[in-house]
């Protein structure tokens, strides 16, 4: 199955936000970005953890069933 999904990457040192232990990190990896469902949670995700403003990708991935 295949679904749109949108990772953040923080302006200020490029890396992506990630999930790390029931929490929020950064990594320097796309393919260990975390995947939001939807923009507006992408974004409000982002604004709590990106001082220094962020860009948000959107895709096409495949989901494993």
């Amino acid at each position: 199955m295949y679904g749109r999904v949108f990772i953040v990457q923080d302006r200020e040192s490029a890396q992506f936000l990630c999930p790390e232990e029931g929490d929020v990190g950064f990594t320097m990896w796309v393919d260990r970005a975390g995947r939001f469902g939807n923009e507006e949670e992408a974004s409000e995700t982002a604004i709590h953890c990106c001082s220094e403003g962020f860009i948000i990708f959107s895709f096409i991935a495949r989901f494993e069933s």
